[in-house]
C-alpha cells in the first residue's frame, strides 16, 4: 500500500509539471502575448500593451497577465490580470467559459474610446496561437477610478447571464462614504442595464462629477474621421439606477432620505421619480442634468412640511420668517453642483406658507402710528407683535404668492397674506443675494380692528367696510421698513368725503381731514 501511494503521489506530480509546461508551451511566448493583445484591443477598440505573460495551473488553467496598459496614452492600468479556463481550453488552445480576475485596475476619467473594432485578419484565417472565446465571470479586485482631484475605490463581481451580465456584487466607495451595488447589464459595449445603488449617505455633487465625467468621451483626435467621432458617443448607452440613500449632501444641502429612479445617457442624467427630505418637509417630483457643454439642471416638484424658518436659515436670514411652507417649483439653473445651480436658478414658483412670523413686518403697529393711535387699536397692536419668541413681529395664518424667479431675483404679482387681525396685498421683488425685499400694496384691517379704529381713520380710510391704507415694505428681511403712503391715502380720504357729501348734501360740521395722519 505504502508502494502504492508512492507511485500515485510521483504520477501526480509528473501530470502537474507535465500541465504546467504544457500550460507554459501554450499560454506564454511573444507570438501568445502578441495575439492576445491584438484581441483585446479588437474587443476594445484601443491599443494595448502586455508588460507580462506567465502561466499557472492551479486551482485552474491559467493565463497570467501583468502590467497592462490600454489606450494611447493609457488611461486603464492594470496591475494583474488572470484567465482561468479548463483542460480542454489547453488542448484545443481556446479560452471558453473563462473566469477573468482582474487586481489593481486603475482608471482615469474620461475613458478612451471603447468602441469594438471589427475582427483582425488573423482571427478570420484562424491561425491565432490562443484564441479568447467566452467569458463567464469577471471579478475585479481594489478598483481605482480617478476623475481629477476626486477617486473611488472598489470591488466588482460581473456573471453572464444570456447576452449581458449580472452584477452580483458592486462596491465603490469615497471619502468615507460606500455604495452598494447590484443589477443586470445587459451590455457592456455601450454600457446599457438596469442597477440598484443603497447607501448610508452620499455627496451628490461628486456623483454629478462622475456622471460626467463618466459619459464625457475622450476628445476626437484633429484628424479623426466623423465615424469614429460617432463611435465615441456610441460608447454609452441607457443606464437606469434606482437610489436609495439614507443621507446625502450638495454643497450646503442636507437630503434625507432619498429615493428615486436616475436614467443615464451620454448626454443627460434624469431622476425621475426622485423624493427627497428636505428643511424638515419633502420634495416630490423630477430632476434632469444636461451633461453636455455646462451643466443644466430642471426641476419639477411638489413641496410640503418645509420649515420656513430652516429654508430661511440656508438662505441667510436666519430668525425672519417661521411657518409651514408648501408648493410647486418648476426651475432651470446652470452649474455642475445643485446648490450653486439653484442659487442661481430661473422659472417659477407657486409657494404657501401656513401658521408663521414674518419678524419686522408690524403692520398693525405701523397702521396705529400712522391714525394717531385713537380708538382701541393700541391693545390689539400689542397681541399682534408682542412676541417673546420673535419680538415685532406679525403672525399670519397664511402667506402666499406666484414667483417669477430669474437669476436671484424673485418678482410676483400677487403676495398676500392673512391674519386675524390684518391682510397683505402686494407686488414686488426679493434679492436673494441679500434677501432684500421691495414691495408695494394694500393692507386691510380685519372687520374687529376696523371697528375699533378712530371714526376719521374708518370713514376716510375705509374699503369694502375695512380700513384701508396703502403700503410699501423695503429692506433687507431681517430689518423691515414699513410705511403709509400718504398721499394716496389722502386720495382715498377726499374720495370717500366725496362719496358722504354726495350722500349726505344737508350734514354739516363734517370732519376734516387734518386729524387723518399724524403730523410728522
Amino acid at each position: 500500500m505504502k508502494r502504492f501511494l508512492i507511485i500515485i503521489g510521483v504520477l501526480v506530480v509528473l501530470v502537474a509539471i507535465t500541465l504546467a509546461v504544457l500550460a507554459r508551451s501554450v499560454l506564454t511566448g511573444e507570438n501568445v502575448r502578441s495575439a492576445v493583445a491584438a484581441q483585446v484591443s479588437a474587443a476594445i477598440g484601443q491599443p494595448v500593451a502586455i508588460g507580462g505573460l506567465g502561466a499557472s495551473i492551479y486551482p485552474r488553467v491559467t493565463m497570467d497577465l501583468s502590467d497592462v496598459r490600454i489606450g494611447e496614452p493609457a488611461r486603464i492600468a492594470i496591475d494583474s490580470m488572470h484567465f482561468g479556463t479548463g483542460l480542454r481550453g489547453l488542448i484545443s488552445r481556446r479560452i471558453e467559459n473563462a473566469t477573468v480576475r482582474v487586481a489593481g485596475a486603475h482608471i482615469t476619467l474620461p475613458l478612451p474610446d471603447l468602441t469594438p473594432a471589427g475582427p483582425s485578419d488573423a482571427d478570420s484565417s484562424g491561425s491565432l496561437p490562443v484564441e479568447i472565446v467566452s467569458v463567464d465571470e469577471i471579478v475585479f479586485d481594489d478598483v481605482e477610478i480617478t476623475s481629477g482631484e476626486r477617486t473611488v475605490r472598489g470591488d466588482m463581481v460581473l456573471a453572464r447571464e444570456g447576452d449581458g451580465f449580472r452584477v452580483r456584487r458592486m462596491t465603490l466607495a469615497a471619502d468615507g462614504t460606500e455604495v452598494a451595488i447590484t443589477g443586470m447589464l445587459s451590455s457592456l459595449a455601450p454600457v446599457e442595464g438596469e442597477l440598484e445603488a443603497t447607501a448610508d449617505s452620499l455627496d451628490f455633487d461628486t456623483l454629478m462629477a462622475f456622471l460626467s465625467d463618466f459619459t464625457a468621451s475622450a476628445a476626437p483626435a484633429s484628424g479623426s474621421t466623423s465615424a469614429s467621432a460617432a463611435g465615441a458617443a456610441d460608447l454609452y448607452g441607457r443606464l437606469t439606477v434606482d437610489l436609495n440613500v439614507g443621507r446625502a449632501r450638495t454643497g450646503g444641502l442636507e437630503l434625507a432620505d432619498l429615493r428615486g429612479r436616475a436614467i443615464v445617457t451620454p448626454t443627460a442624467a434624469s431622476f425621475d421619480p426622485l423624493a427627497f427630505g428636505i428643511f424638515g418637509g419633502r420634495y416630490k417630483g423630477t430632476m434632469q442634468l444636461a451633461l453636455q457643454g455646462t451643466p443644466r439642471f430642471t426641476w419639477k416638484a411638489e413641496v410640503e412640511g418645509v420649515d420656513a424658518a430652516q429654508l430661511m436659515a440656508f438662505a441667510g436670514s436666519p430668525d425672519t420668517v417661521t411657518g409651514t411652507l408648501a408648493g410647486t417649483v418648476s426651475l432651470e439653473g446652470q452649474g455642475l453642483h445643485m446648490e450653486q445651480a439653484l442659487r442661481t436658478a430661473r422659472g417659477t414658483a407657486a409657494v404657501r406658507i401656513t401658521d408663521g412670523t414674518i419678524a419686522g413686518l408690524s403692520l398693525v403697529r405701523t397702521i396705529v402710528v400712522a391714525g394717531s393711535g385713537r380708538g382701541g387699536m393700541e391693545a390689539s397692536a400689542r397681541r399682534a407683535t408682542d412676541r417673546p419668541d420673535t419680538p415685532e413681529s406679525e403672525a399670519f395664518s397664511r402667506l402666499g404668492a406666484t414667483w417669477r424667479i430669474d437669476r436671484g431675483v424673485m418678482a410676483t404679482d400677487d403676495l398676500t397674506m392673512n391674519s386675524p387681525d390684518v391682510d397683505l396685498q402686494a407686488a414686488g421683488t426679493v434679492r436673494l443675494v441679500d434677501m432684500t425685499t421691495q414691495f408695494a400694496g394694500k393692507v386691510q384691517l380685519s372687520d374687529a380692528l376696523s371697528k375699533e379704529a378712530g371714526t376719521d381713520l374708518y370713514r376716510y380710510a375705509q374699503e369694502g367696510g375695512r380700513v384701508t391704507l396703502p403700503v410699501t415694505v423695503t429692506g433687507p428681511i431681517r430689518n423691515l421698513a414699513v410705511s403709509i403712503d400718504a398721499a394716496d391715502a389722502a386720495r382715498r380720504a377726499i374720495r370717500n368725503r366725496a362719496v358722504d357729501v354726495t350722500k349726505k348734501p344737508n350734514e354739516r360740521n363734517l370732519p376734516g381731514l387734518g386729524g387723518l395722519f399724524p403730523k410728522r
